[in-house]
């Protein structure tokens, strides 16, 4: 019996309105499939569940989630596509909106109120969207992000290629990532970081050691050297963190990591607040964190960034970039016009 392939199960499973969710890891060849066979919403309060994980970025748990009980692996060759350049629209309210928020946080930075904000927005590209077309793009035009497409009936349909690991916990070690900063990718890989990328990075990097020496011995900790990380047609600084664990408690972890610094504030319920009370948007699953997870003592979980909602209009894409009082709030803009390039891309 010949075994169905990627596209079929993703069009079957599309247009029978089933819950079910396709995902690859990073520097990973295998596509993974979790499929309902309702279309019941299911949730979690806790991390302890075997199946893939959808959080909000403001209300983190409870959070959906599709089993694994039903389950499809695929060894996926992604069809060959060459990306074109492509220009985002500049819509002129959505900017001008944007840059007030930036000034805004500039101003609670130099209050003393904030260090750091990621500022937010959102994009919509109206049009008809082939799914399984743009999904397979994804996959083919970002071999190292967590790539995936979730749809649920009774829920939301997302996709996305994100570059940033909230944690893995793997065997008893736990790894994570401060990644933070932000340049267009050049072919030579030569990059010069301005003081503005590398406070940025830096704020990022000490807030989340701090957090994993608030869980764990200081010790413990490993940290990595700086290193610039590829993400698609971007770049960020990155440091590496580890930990060697055992018996922890992973919604405590959750608590302490979510939401990083690299997409909310410093400090953080400061920030929080900052966001609701400034952005004016529902950032929904953007900056929330996804992924698979076996149990509670071994998960992937990702921030969801590089990310969009399909709806029947189109896309609505989301994008966000880091504030500090050094920041040029016309860059900033430049920096999220760049960022819609992942996934636009890959139309």
């Amino acid at each position: 019996m010949i075994k169905p392939s990627l596209e079929e199960v993703f069009t079957q499973l599309l247009s029978a309105d089933q819950a079910f969710v396709f995902y690859r890891l990073p520097n990973e060849k295998t596509v993974h499939c979790h499929h309902q066979e309702d279309a019941l919403l299911t949730s979690t309060s806790n991390l302890n569940i075997r199946g893939f994980l959808m959080s909000r970025f403001d209300s983190p748990l409870p959070a959906v989630y599709i089993s694994n009980k039903n389950q499809l692996r695929f060894d996926y060759d992604p069809p060959n596509f060459i990306k074109k350049d492509v220009e985002v629209s500049i819509d002129l309210e959505n900017k001008e909106s944007f840059i007030n928020t930036v000034n805004e946080t500039k101003k609670a930075i130099t209050s003393g109120y904030l260090k750091k904000l990621v500022v937010a927005r959102k994009i919509n590209k109206k049009g008809e969207v082939d799914a399984l077309k743009l999904f397979t793009h994804l996959l083919g035009l970002y071999p190292q992000a967590m790539v995936y497409f979730w749809h649920h009936p009774r829920g939301e349909t997302w996709l996305g290629a994100s570059p940033e690991q909230l944690f893995s916990l793997q065997s008893g070690r736990l790894t994570t990532m401060a990644l933070a900063g932000t340049l267009p990718y050049n072919p030579k890989d030569q990059y010069y970081w301005g003081n503005k990328e590398k406070k940025e990075q830096a704020m990022v990097r000490d807030t989340l050691h701090a957090d994993l020496k608030a869980l764990f011995p200081s010790q413990a900790i490993h940290c990595s050297d700086i290193f610039t990380r590829r993400a698609g047609n971007l770049v960020h600084l990155c440091n590496e963190l580890s930990v060697k664990v055992q018996n922890i408690d992973t919604k405590a972890l959750l608590n302490k990591l979510h939401p990083t610094p690299a997409v909310g504030g410093i400090p953080i319920e400061e920030g929080k607040r900052f966001i609701a009370k400034h952005e004016n948007l529902d950032r929904a699953f953007y900056t929330g964190f996804m992924g698979p997870v076996i149990g509670d003592d071994q998960m992937d979980l990702f921030v969801n960034l590089r990310c969009a909602q399909l709806i029947p209009e189109g896309l609505v894409l989301y994008v966000g970039a880091g504030i500090i009082l050094d920041s040029d709030p016309e860059k900033e803009w430049e920096e999220t016009q760049n960022k819609a390039k992942t996934l636009l891309a890959a139309l």
